[in-house]
Formats: structure tokens, sequence, C-alpha cells
């Protein structure tokens, strides 16, 4: 809440340049495709502005920005869980739909945050308006939330560190892509990781997130790439594909961005590497020499080209 109550403070421009300078940071990272969410407003007006500044983002970068409305983030002080989720649906889902502000409505389904039953009632609020659904999903229980992912049918489920395994399981028949966030895990010093070798081994197009956010202060893929090497045992072949062309699929976005491939956005990342298998060896995003962004050189000996 003093992240929401920092950000209701803030004006639009003060967020447009906070925002720059730590997506330049991300594209010096190597990062050419990444989604945002909102949901550090908690009312209306704040959700609007979140959006409204990711939105100024897309029209002065090269990277492609995808919006997630996520103002069922979590429960404003002196407000019901279930008031608060008809606002979401009857106010702030319309509002966003009307200025075209997203394409994603995300919500948290916790215990103590957004039960199943409200979380399926949000979602599907969302689709009915053009968002299609995500979710944030048994991250510290299991909260049903991996089991509301499949009956929504939803592009991603984030986290998945307590879902049930057959649940987990039926994401191969909904094509749900389960994005991993292990650094999320690390800043909060747990050791509990979602299974990663048991979705994979299940065919499972496991994709990685940084969740940068006030409580993981992670930029880069890189970074995220050493701590699921050691925190989910991925090897190096299903990291690169975790953030590549799986992160693709849980944005809808793998027929345009995430491998090299004809007719594809030429988005190309050069390390200063001997081989492959130092992503997930190395700490930190110091490898990186050269970031390209539909074949035009954005990021030059790691520092973004102005």
């Amino acid at each position: 809440m003093e992240t929401v109550n920092k950000t209701r403070q803030t004006s639009p421009l003060e967020l447009l340049s906070i925002a720059q300078r730590r997506l330049n940071t991300m594209l010096e990272a190597g990062t050419t495709t990444l989604e945002i969410k909102s949901g550090y407003g908690l009312r209306l007006e704040d959700e609007l502005k979140i959006l409204r500044v990711i939105r100024q983002l897309k029209t002065r970068n090269p990277c492609k920005l995808a919006a997630t409305f996520l103002g069922a983030h979590s429960i404003p002080t002196g407000i019901s869980p279930e008031e608060y989720a008809k606002m979401v649906i009857e106010e702030m889902i319309p509002a966003v739909r009307r200025e075209r502000l997203a394409e994603f409505c995300d919500v948290f389904c916790e215990n103590g945050v957004f039960s199943p039953p409200l979380s399926r009632k949000i979602l599907r609020a969302g689709t009915r308006n053009g968002l299609r659904p995500r979710i944030h999903a048994d991250q510290f229980t299991d909260s049903q939330g991996a089991r509301i992912a499949n009956e929504v049918r939803a592009t991603s489920a984030d986290h998945l560190v307590h879902s049930k395994l057959d649940e987990l399981e039926r994401m191969t028949e909904t094509s749900v892509v389960p994005v991993l966030l292990p650094a999320s895990s690390h800043s909060l010093l747990s050791d509990e990781y979602a299974p990663a070798k048991d979705m994979l081994s299940k065919g499972l197009p496991v994709a990685l997130g940084t969740d940068f956010s006030p409580s993981n202060w992670i930029f880069g893929q890189l970074t995220v790439a050493a701590v699921a090497a050691r925190g989910l045992r991925m090897k190096a072949g299903e990291i690169i594909r975790g953030i590549t062309i799986n992160a693709a699929r849980s944005l809808g976005l793998q027929h345009i961005v995430g491998s090299i491939t004809p007719r594809k956005r030429a988005d190309i990342v050069i390390l200063k590497v001997p081989s492959h298998k130092w992503i997930g060896y190395t700490y930190g995003e110091g490898i990186v020499d050269k970031v390209l962004i539909e074949g035009r050189e954005i990021v030059r000996e790691g520092k973004r080209i102005h």
C-alpha cells in the first residue's frame, strides 16, 4: 500500500520519466518485448493514469509492449473484496475498454485477496470487454488459481508455486502458458519454487518472467536465468526457450517474436559469451553486447543508443 500511495501522488509525467529510465535498463539487459501491468492505483483514476503512461511508452520506444489491467491486485483499505470487485467489474474494466488501454485483464487469486469465485467473475468480465485473461495463481498457497486459469482458458498463469499437478497437466489441453517467476521466491527469501521440472516433463511451454516490482527489484531475464538454473533446476536450453519463444507464447505473440524465423521481427540479442550454456551460469546482464529490434541496433556495447 505504500507503493500504491506513492503512485497515486505521482504525476503522469513523473511516472513516464521513471518508467522510461527503467525501460532503458531493461533494453540494455536484452529485453525486446515486455508486459507491463497496472495494479498500483487501486481506484479508477489512478489505474487509468498508469495505463495511459504505458500507452505513451508504446509510442516512444522500439520494443514491443503489452499492457495488462491489474486493478484486481489488492483490496483497498476500508472496502470488502466483494465491493471492490464490483467496482473493478462495473467501473474500471468498461473504462479500460473505452480507451483501449490494455490487451489483458489480470487478477491476484490468493487467500486474503481475491477468492476463486471473485477471480472468475473479474476475468470473465474482462473477456466480455475484449481483455484476454491472465492470473496470479497459487503463489503462497493452493488458492485454486490454476483451476480458474484452466476454466477461463487464460492466456497465462503466473507463479504456480503451490498448484496441484493435475491442474498443471490440464494446461496442456487448455493452452494456458505457465509463467514462472523464480526471482520472486528468491527475493522473498523463500525456498519454495514452482515445480518446473514436472511441468517440462508434461510438455508444458514453461515461460520465465522477472516479476519486476517493489518487492522484487530485478530488471533482466539473464538474472532470472541464473535463479532459474539454481532454484528451478532448469537447463540452458529450457531457460532460453523460457525467456524467448515461450515468453512470447505467454503474450500470444509467438507468431511475431520469440525465435529467429523468416517473417518474424528481427529482435536479436548478441552476448559476450563463448556458448549458450553461459545463460544461467552467469549472473547479471553484463554479458549483453548488442540488442537489435526489427534489425535495427538499439544497444551497442551494453548501452542504449539514443
